[in-house]
């Protein structure tokens, strides 16, 4: 597509240059094959495609959506781990209810607000179901405004609202996408067939595990031939910091003999008390 699209313009000129000419009586019979001859001849030179980033957002921004994919196609697996919810999901809920939802910024509107007088951000963000929106104001402006940039992928922990056609949400917490495996994940276990499994080879896992240390605690779940599965836990020492790299290491170094699991933390936070509601517990 790369070198196709390198030579549109000059096919264009071309185009227009023989038209010109053929509306002006300069063209001849002849002159008309040797035209055609020599177009025939015109290649499109052998440039480097586009990546992968480039081609889609080229496709949104002719056709106003996605042909070849989706840019959070790289994501997918986070996203259905991680989120409660989705942009479709989230829509079910009552209004104030927390939840956890994910995906890519794709614009950011700032602005004063007028009542306070204080920076504020609604940012838009797009997942593999719709899109919902953010609004970042006060302290949590403050704390996430560098997060809210277009094309990154976050997480976002808030009140869902459902008031509008589109859903918002009020945030307690933004993280980027990729920092969710370390936030939440509660357990990480090494799945084993004991009997694919030499001790060499975990001597190869404890050395994988190690180049990630952390504070979530790691598991071997071993499956003997009987079905019987032997949960064995690391020790404090052998904690690590789950990530999307550490999953990649250990399903690449086990292969057939075994595979990485993240226990995720789905657990959420309660919806933070109104103003109204500290003075009526208060008896004010």
């Amino acid at each position: 597509r790369a070198g196709q699209f390198s030579v549109i313009d000059k096919a264009l000129a071309k185009a227009s240059s023989q038209a010109k000419d053929r509306a002006a009586g300069q063209t001849s019979l002849f002159g008309a094959f040797e035209e055609s001859s020599n177009s025939m001849r015109d290649t499109v030179p052998d440039l480097a495609e586009w990546d992968r980033d480039e081609i889609l957002a080229s496709e949104k921004e002719l056709l106003g959506f996605y042909v070849s994919g989706h840019p959070l196609d790289p994501y997918k697996e986070l996203l259905d781990q991680y989120c409660v919810h989705n942009s479709e999901t989230v829509k079910e809920l009552e209004n104030r209810k927390v939840t956890r939802l994910g995906g890519l910024i794709t614009a950011v509107q700032r602005g004063i607000s007028r009542r306070s007088n204080k920076p504020y951000a609604i940012a838009t963000i797009e997942d593999l179901s719709g899109s919902f929106q953010v609004l970042c104001m006060n302290e949590n402006y403050d704390k996430y405004q560098s997060l809210l940039e277009a094309n990154q992928t976050v997480l976002v922990i808030g009140e869902a609202n459902n008031n509008e056609d589109m859903p918002k949400i009020f945030p307690q917490e933004v993280v980027a996408l990729e920092d969710a495996p370390a936030k939440y994940t509660k357990q990480v276990h090494v799945r084993l067939n004991s009997s694919k499994v030499e001790p060499a080879k975990m001597d190869e896992v404890f050395g994988v595990t190690t180049s990630h240390p952390g504070r979530c605690p790691l598991y071997f779940c071993f499956k003997q031939e009987d079905g019987r599965l032997v949960f064995v836990e690391s020790g404090e020492k052998h904690y690590v910091k789950p990530s999307e790299r550490l999953r990649d290491e250990v399903n690449d170094l086990l292969g057939q003999a075994g595979s990485y699991y993240a226990k995720v933390d789905t657990s959420l936070p309660d919806p933070p008390k109104r103003r109204w509601q500290k003075k009526e517990s208060n008896g004010e």
